[in-house]
């Protein structure tokens, strides 16, 4: 069968790393997965502007393991459009930036009258231009859009595509309140792009539920759950020295600490982990216990630091690290004696995952998809809960031997995920949409 995967995605992350999110890792891993299977024939493709494509096709030549993989795009006026890129932006650019007293000089009136040429010719070119080869798609089995709304020229193709969509959550539109504007236009155009035909990829349970709760459009038995995976990048280091190196890269004292990894935000609910670690340790007076928020800053994240800021306390004891690089995280996990990740709500919860099989003890929410995650292995609790939360943070701190017990849960738990299995039920899932 043949494939059409859309990696639009990866082509942002190429060039702005804070967009390599748990849904860039997710995209990517699965095309990894494709690629390997020998169970289909895989075309990349992208959506959207000129610029995107071009995003994209720089990502794969960067990266070995795909940069083999064909993109089916319209390619006889690709070579045009990267000339007319190169002369019309810089361009624009020196026109933009040039002083006033300037920008009536004859030399710069005909650049000016070039620029509305080229600006004709660009948008022009932009209206006809199709991100997909027709021929690609007049030869593809299967579209797959692992995020991005089915755009309509695979909705209305004449051909018998078989379409899939992958929903990650419907948290922007069952709890809004966690959510800008955009974030909820994204999701709504999601769904609002699938119909009766078309088939749609959950990452979990838990989501599949809530989509099927939210939208009649769907035929439960058109949606598939694909359980994700950590990435390899994510394992036990047991080497001391690189932990202690890769803490000191990040500010991070030579002493015991708690590590809580996600964006910023109010739906990760961080100001609880705040709260509790302050709490900890002043009522048992610990001295030596730190706190250490890795993400990157997402919205109304000014409330996260005010609790910080405004107590004396824990401005030494919490350590906020900003983006942390991939090849660092592994260290960061494991030199934790605990990670907590007490969000609200989740469509899987990739953290506590990468934590898990760090060999880390994990203390989660027991909301929305975290139980699927942690199973057993982990604590789970009310998103609410502090005094819970405080409880469980004082026995991992003062008992290595249920430290030492969860890390071989969190190791077994771990296994129970992986992007192969996640490749196999996708593929199980295209095979049973071509033989219904």
């Amino acid at each position: 069968m043949k494939v059409l995967y859309n990696i639009t995605l990866l082509g942002a992350g190429y060039y702005y790393p804070l967009s390599r999110t748990g849904i860039f890792r997710v995209i990517e891993n699965l095309a990894y997965g494709l690629k390997n299977s020998n169970e289909c024939d895989l075309i990349f493709c992208s959506q959207g502007s000129p610029q995107i494509l071009f995003d994209v096709l720089d990502y794969l030549q960067s990266n070995s393991e795909l940069a083999g993989v064909p993109i089916g795009y319209q390619s006889k006026d690709l070579k045009f459009r990267r000339l007319l890129q190169n002369v019309y932006h810089p361009l624009n650019q020196k026109l933009d930036n040039l002083p006033l007293t300037q920008k009536l000089l004859p030399d710069i009136l005909v650049l000016r009258t070039i620029r509305k040429v080229l600006t004709y010719v660009t948008q022009t070119a932009n209206s006809l231009y199709k991100p997909i080869s027709w021929h690609n798609l007049a030869e593809a089995d299967i579209y797959h859009s692992p995020y991005e709304p089915i755009p309509d020229d695979i909705r209305k193709a004449a051909t018998p595509i078989q379409k899939f969509l992958t929903v990650h959550d419907l948290i922007p539109i069952i709890h809004p309140e966690f959510f800008d504007l955009q974030d909820n236009d994204t999701v709504e155009r999601a769904i609002s792009s699938l119909d009766p035909e078309s088939w749609v990829l959950c990452v979990s349970q838990s989501t599949k539920d809530d989509l099927c709760n939210y939208s009649s459009i769907i035929d439960p038995s058109r949606v598939f759950v694909t359980h994700l995976a950590a990435s390899k990048l994510f394992y036990p280091c047991l080497d001391s020295q690189h932990i202690k190196a890769t803490c000191s890269k990040y500010n991070i004292p030579n002493a015991p600490y708690i590590l809580s990894l996600s964006t910023l935000e109010p739906r990760k609910n961080i100001d609880l982990t705040i709260r509790c670690f302050l709490q900890l340790i002043q009522q048992e007076k610990i001295q030596d216990l730190n706190l250490v928020l890795v993400g990157a800053k997402g919205w109304k994240y000014d409330k996260i630091f005010a609790e910080i800021s405004k107590n004396p306390v824990l401005k030494d004891r919490i350590i906020t690290t900003g983006y942390v690089a991939d090849e660092d995280l592994a260290a960061l996990y494991s030199g934790a004696i605990a990670f907590v990740y007490p969000s609200f709500y989740e469509g899987f919860g990739l953290p506590p995952l990468e934590a898990m099989q760090c060999g880390v003890p994990v203390i989660t929410s027991n909301t929305s998809s975290l139980p699927e995650v942690v199973g057993d292995a982990g604590i789970t609790l009310d998103p609410k809960d502090a005094d819970g939360l405080c409880h469980s943070l004082l026995e991992l701190y003062n008992q290595p031997g249920l430290r030492k017990s969860m890390s071989y849960k969190s190791l077994e738990q771990a296994k129970k995920f992986s992007w192969e299995k996640c490749t196999q039920q996708t593929l199980a899932a295209y095979k049973t949409a071509l033989s219904a």
